[in-house]
């Protein structure tokens, strides 16, 4: 399997384990070390090994994407670079009571020998501040946090 098709596996097993909130299927797709990491976002940051990045996936979705409409892949493109796939896409959020949000970022996954290795978002420069904004205004209960801080 190509290193496009595995990634799209990938995201399908995750909207399957979003759904059913089993996430112990999407760990065949990580590496047993891998670190995820998200940037440009008051929620940044890195989180390693598989079961602390499946148990993150878990607790980001179930106290913030859970609780608006969420819609993924908006403008998207992939390519393939060496054993990269690169990502650029739009998410959207809604909730009852507050303007949307929309905010794009760079998803970047490495991997080796069929494994994601490290996964980055890279959100766009002018997003955190629309993020925070929104969050201070009509975030209250949410918390998109991947792990305590």
């Amino acid at each position: 399997m190509d290193l496009i098709s595995r990634f799209a596996a990938q995201r399908a097993a995750f909207e399957v384990a979003y759904e059913s909130d089993d996430w112990a299927p999407l760990g065949e797709f990580l590496d047993e070390q891998i670190s995820y990491e998200v940037v440009n976002m008051p929620f940044h940051c890195i989180v390693s090994g598989r079961e602390a990045v499946l148990n993150g996936f878990q607790r980001s979705v179930a106290r913030f994407d859970r609780l608006c409409r969420r819609t993924v892949g908006i403008d998207s493109s992939i390519r393939q670079e060496g054993d990269k796939i690169l990502v650029n896409a739009g998410i959207r959020f809604e909730r009852s009571g507050a303007p949307t949000i929309e905010v794009r970022l760079w998803e970047v996954a490495s991997y080796r020998e069929g494994r994601m290795t490290r996964l980055i978002d890279i959100y766009d420069r002018d997003d955190r501040e629309k993020f925070e904004a929104w969050m201070t205004a009509w975030g209250e209960g949410l918390d998109p946090r991947y792990a305590e801080s």
